[in-house]
């Protein structure tokens, strides 16, 4: 445990739990029904510091990292969203939860809808926070897109480059991540920042993010193409940046009706991280879709 941890999450337990193919890592705290919290690259589940104390008040929270990430480890290599949803689903198993909501950003976005598709029943609601559908970012790649989004490119790239470029300056290319969705460094809390900071310098975390992306970039696209035309009904909430690219091409809001046809949300003025850069308009969406289940 470090001295960020402690600062970052009072209250909070560490957990680590074996599941098929990997370890995850999370903090739990909180008395309630099951809220499951999941995070986005290149974070770890440290982004929720600013708003889990609080949900702590009302629900039992559970602020996981994806596998590969932060303090999870990968033993077989799979860095699907299939993958990620299952060791989520096992994850909650393990603590007792036959079903639970679920808050998630980015990476952690994906793998909650993908859980959704994988896993009848088992998300009570959903909240999707700064994505569009996997498939409509690939369908609307074009050239201003991809310099936003080159990450997407770059960690795809076959063989290991990537990764050996990246662990050349782990802590520059992070910096870069961080401040190209976001405009800024300093929007992100010192210790929190340390926290991704420390995560960035383990190889096995960069591996992951290359992992992530090459499946994000083919058997992803496999597996949402064949579910194209399945629907949820489950309470959806999303929420995205104003001043951030999710919505430059695509309505996220009408995107994701064509998965989630009762999804409701807005745009909030921030950009990629508006979890950290706006926690109290955050929370107060979060509160107010949680509180009409």
């Amino acid at each position: 445990m470090t001295k960020a941890e402690i600062a970052l999450f009072a209250g909070f337990e560490k957990i680590d739990v074996d599941v098929p193919g990997a370890m995850i890592h999370a903090r739990v705290g909180g008395k309630g029904a099951p809220l499951l919290l999941l995070h986005g690259y290149p974070q770890t589940h440290v982004m929720w510091h600013v708003i889990a104390e609080e949900l702590a008040k009302s629900y039992r929270v559970v602020a996981a990292d994806l596998r590969g990430y932060g303090d999870s480890i990968t033993h077989d290599g799979d860095f699907t969203f299939r993958a990620m949803a299952r060791d989520q689903v096992a994850l909650m198993r393990h603590m007792g939860y036959s079903s639970f909501h679920v808050v998630s950003h980015d990476r952690g976005a994906r793998t909650a809808h993908r859980m959704v598709l994988d896993h009848t029943g088992i998300v009570r609601s959903v909240a999707l926070i700064d994505i569009l559908p996997t498939l409509d970012v690939w369908r609307t790649m074009d050239a201003w897109l991809a310099r936003r989004y080159y990450h997407w490119l770059f960690l795809a790239q076959p063989g290991d480059m990537p990764q050996r470029l990246v662990n050349c300056d782990p802590i520059l290319f992070l910096h870069s991540a961080l401040i190209g969705l976001s405009g800024a460094k300093e929007l992100f809390e010192e210790k929190a920042l340390a926290e991704y900071e420390r995560a960035a310098r383990n190889p096995s975390v960069v591996g992951a993010w290359c992992g992530d992306y090459t499946a994000a970039a083919t058997i992803d696209l496999e597996h949402d193409q064949a579910d194209l035309g399945r629907t949820s009904d489950i309470p959806s909430l999303v929420l995205w940046g104003r001043r951030g690219v999710v919505a430059h091409h695509l309505d996220p809001l009408e995107a994701w009706r064509a998965w989630f046809p009762n999804a409701d949300g807005h745009a909030v003025d921030a950009g990629h991280f508006l979890v950290e850069e706006r926690p109290a308009e955050v929370l107060q969406s979060l509160a107010a879709h949680l509180k009409r289940l």
